[in-house]
């Protein structure tokens, strides 16, 4: 009993070092800011897990499921490659106008890594209503990039120095609790506890003096946070598995060197997830997932440009995954997710630094290769497709001044896992 305490307790301490020392180098947006996966099978599954437990990224996607994966350990390491990702400034008011006009440029942020950990375990001796506890840390959301110069006229800004990057940052720890109400149904919940990270160059709009620079002037500023998630699933039989799970709004704090422009103050969306599974066959499960991220609920995302916001709107995620076991050694896995951009056609010029979340189809896939039954070592890869969005010049001033601008991204994230149950 000692040593496997003593064991839980190292991988905790590992697992609170590992994603800490990461984390000072991940961001990366997938639907909208929010990472796709939260393990090597949940990416691998285009994130398609709230009803199919098996790690421990059921802290995220539905911490219900605690009560079915058992005691184990689990770790990825993703190698995340952006390309294409760019920023082309148009405007119909020439070398007059706000937008920095035919300024055509591509984001020199090609390469970031990232992880995730998490570690299970089920309490003995509670065979009527099992309890299981899980503690993981997440790489939750970001997004992250850097132009060479600025998206302003330089007419409006001193020689385009300022108004080219921005890095948002979003580490989750959320210990976990489940409880089996009955041999099928059991109900879980965790609570999040947030750390945002924030440096960015972007002009601020001041009526006196133009748009002089933020004064956090590309520092860094962390903040904590808070919410919470539950979670429900029932598995109805071996081959079929319903699941749903509740995220609520994760309160961040207040970013003070960043108070004179919008993203001073950005909490995380409300998310609800429902899921199924289903095994027709012994060998072979599908999965599918419907996602509803609700950005309005975020002042800052909701309110237009001239409010101080971005104008986003709320997404819908759909993703499907498949996983066939060979022998029960390999496990082959594959999935597809879409989620419509939440950045609307006339606020793009307003989201030009922010290229990652126009991105809307992503393509998985991934191993397990179990080297003994305990242990085994996962392989991922997701593509996402390159997208584009061109600002209509519909909306406000800032869209007016910035018809025409069109913003691209495309990724590819490589990622290796361990997974250990003890």
């Amino acid at each position: 009993m000692f040593k496997k305490a003593n064991a839980i307790i190292l991988t905790l301490v590992v697992s609170v070092f590992v994603a800490c020392f990461v984390f000072s180098g991940s961001a990366y947006a997938a639907n909208g800011t929010r990472e796709l996966g939260f393990s090597s099978r949940d990416s691998a599954m285009a994130g398609a897990t709230t009803a199919s437990p098996y790690d421990t990224s059921c802290l995220v996607k539905n911490p219900a499921e605690l009560i079915w994966i058992g005691n184990r350990v689990d770790g990825m390491y993703q190698n995340i490659i952006t390309h294409g990702v760019s920023m082309d400034t148009e405007g119909p008011f020439g070398p007059f106008g706000l937008s920095a006009v035919g300024r055509k440029q591509d984001s020199t942020v090609t390469y970031l890594p990232g992880a995730d950990v998490g570690v299970s375990y089920r309490i003995p001796g509670m065979d009527k209503h099992p309890v299981s506890v899980g503690l993981g840390i997440f790489t939750m959301a970001g997004l992250a990039a850097d132009f060479p110069s600025s998206r302003i006229n330089s007419l409006a800004i001193a020689n385009g120095v300022y108004d080219k990057m921005v890095d948002l940052r979003s580490m989750r720890i959320a210990p976990g609790l489940a409880v089996g109400i009955t041999d099928k149904l059991s109900f879980g919940g965790t609570a999040n506890i947030g750390i945002q990270g924030l440096k960015t160059d972007m002009a601020t709009v001041n009526p006196t003096a133009g748009f002089p620079e933020t004064a956090g002037s590309g520092k860094w500023d962390f903040v904590p946070g808070g919410g919470f998630t539950l979670g429900l699933f029932y598995k109805f039989s071996e081959m079929l598995g319903l699941g749903a799970c509740y995220e609520s709004h994760q309160w961040m704090g207040y970013h003070y060197k960043y108070k004179d422009i919008p993203l001073h103050y950005l909490d995380e969306p409300p998310v609800i997830s429902a899921g199924l599974s289903f095994k027709p066959i012994k060998d072979f499960e599908f999965t599918f997932d419907t996602r509803y991220i609700n950005w309005t609920n975020v002042k800052t995302a909701a309110l237009g440009p001239q409010e101080g916001g971005f104008g986003w709107r709320d997404q819908w995620v759909f993703a499907a995954g498949g996983e066939y076991t060979f022998k029960d050694m390999l496990k082959l896995r594959f999935g597809y997710n879409y989620g419509k951009s939440p950045i609307q056609p006339h606020v793009v010029f307003a989201n030009a630094l922010f290229s990652g979340p126009t991105i809307e189809q992503h393509l998985t896939t991934g191993f397990s290769y179990l080297v003994t039954k305990r242990f085994s070592v996962d392989f991922t890869w997701e593509h996402h497709f390159r997208s584009v969005k061109v600002d209509n010049g519909a909306g406000d001033l800032f869209s007016i001044n910035g018809a025409g601008t069109k913003i691209t991204a495309a990724a590819d994230i490589l990622s290796i896992g361990l997974g250990y149950k003890y």
